[in-house]
Formats: structure tokens, C-alpha cells, sequence
């Protein structure tokens, strides 16, 4: 039952995809174009409409109508099924379903850091060893260098990999980084949100808010 529940509050959070679109008409020798719009000087010939997979989704034959207005039309189209009002509640039932208290989010938030944490350590153990691995190549170099020999291709190909490798270590620990404060960011709004929507405020408003429908509905009667 409760499944069910979470399946069909996921599938009423959902919105249809916009996808990019190619405009495809012809040139005056009937060569075929493609772009972002059709150019004005061929604005009055029909044109296909595609989607991102490269599908005719709509055949223009009737070129009077402007171009502005059928802009407008399909980013009306393109509105969301729900408004922001219903998403936003959609979204308060799923949270107040899927958590029984506060400590249940945090622990979910320690789990997935917890999870985070071993992505974490894979890459700093290559951070590490190709530090390691720098150090050892340079101090083989400047061996050389004292000795008065020149450092070898080979080796300076060597020192050039791994200070590649040791930059690509640091990006992905950055971007690790990042991903846990995102972790953090949406596990604290979602307990600040709990905590709310569980308060006596929010049981004041709710009620409020059904007394009010409850009127109109009777005014309306």
C-alpha cells in the first residue's frame, strides 16, 4: 500500500520534458537546411518542426501565420501538467510519508555520507600515491641533474603523466566536495521542511486552509 502511495505521489511530481527543436525547410534550388529557426527570407514556405530525436513533430504548410505566435503557442504547450502550489504539496506528502520522525533524516543523511565517504577515500588514496609517486620522480631527476646528466624523455614524459593525473585527483575531489555540501543542503531543507510541515503551525494553517474551502464550497451551495 505504501508503495503504491510513493509511486503516485513520484509520478504527480513529474513533468513532461522539454526537448530541443530543429526547424528543416527548403532553399530556393530545393536544398534541405537545418536550424534554430527558419530565416526569414524562406518564412513563407512550409517547414517541418523536429524533436531532439530527429522526428517530424509538427508540418507548417500554412506560413501566414506569424512565427511569433507560433512560439507562443508551443511554449504555452510546454506549460507544467501541475502548478507550483500542487507540486510544492505533492512534495510535503511524499516527505512527511517517507520520514516517521526527524532522526530518520539524519540518519539517511549519515548513510549517504556515509556511502559518499568510500568514493571519497578511493580518491584521495590516488591523490596520495601519485603525490608519492611525483616526489620520487623529481628527486630521480634532480639525481640526475647532480650527476650531470639529462633528464631522459622518457622521464619527463613520466613527471608530465602524473602531474596530469595528480590535476584530474584534484578535480574530483573538488567536485566531491561539492557533492556532499549538496548532500548536506537538501538533507537540512528537508528537515527544516519536516519540521514545519509536523508543527502546530502547520496543523493551524492546514485546518485554516480547509475551513476556508470548506466556505467557499458553501457560498457556492
Amino acid at each position: 500500500m505504501k508503495l503504491a502511495m510513493l509511486i503516485a505521489v513520484v509520478m504527480g511530481l513529474s513533468v513532461t520534458s522539454l526537448s530541443a527543436e530543429t526547424y528543416r525547410w527548403k532553399d530556393k534550388d530545393g536544398k534541405i537546411h537545418y536550424g534554430a529557426m527558419v530565416p526569414a527570407e524562406y518564412a513563407d514556405q512550409p517547414y517541418d518542426i523536429l524533436n531532439n530525436s530527429g522526428q517530424v513533430i509538427e508540418h507548417v504548410e500554412d506560413t501566414t501565420i506569424p512565427m511569433e505566435v507560433i512560439v507562443e503557442k508551443k511554449i504555452k504547450k510546454r506549460e507544467p501538467l501541475i502548478s507550483e502550489e500542487t507540486r510544492r504539496q505533492q512534495s510535503d506528502r511524499l516527505l512527511v510519508f517517507r520520514y516517521s520522525s526527524e532522526q530518520e533524516i539524519i540518519t539517511a543523511l549519515e548513510l549517504e555520507i556515509a556511502q559518499l565517504g568510500y568514493d571519497k577515500k578511493v580518491i584521495n588514496k590516488s591523490y596520495e600515491s601519485t603525490t608519492i609517486a611525483i616526489r620520487n620522480e623529481i628527486g630521480q631527476a634532480a639525481d640526475r641533474q647532480r650527476a650531470g646528466q639529462q633528464i631522459t624523455a622518457e622521464q619527463q614524459k613520466e613527471i608530465d603523466h602524473l602531474y596530469a593525473r595528480l590535476a584530474q585527483d584534484e578535480k574530483k575531489r573538488a567536485a566531491m566536495n561539492k557533492r556532499e555540501n549538496r548532500i548536506r543542503t537538501r538533507f537540512q531543507e528537508e528537515l527544516e521542511r519536516y519540521r514545519f510541515l509536523t508543527s502546530d503551525t502547520a496543523e493551524a494553517e492546514q485546518t485554516e486552509e480547509t475551513e476556508i474551502i470548506d466556505q467557499e464550497e458553501t457560498d457556492q451551495g
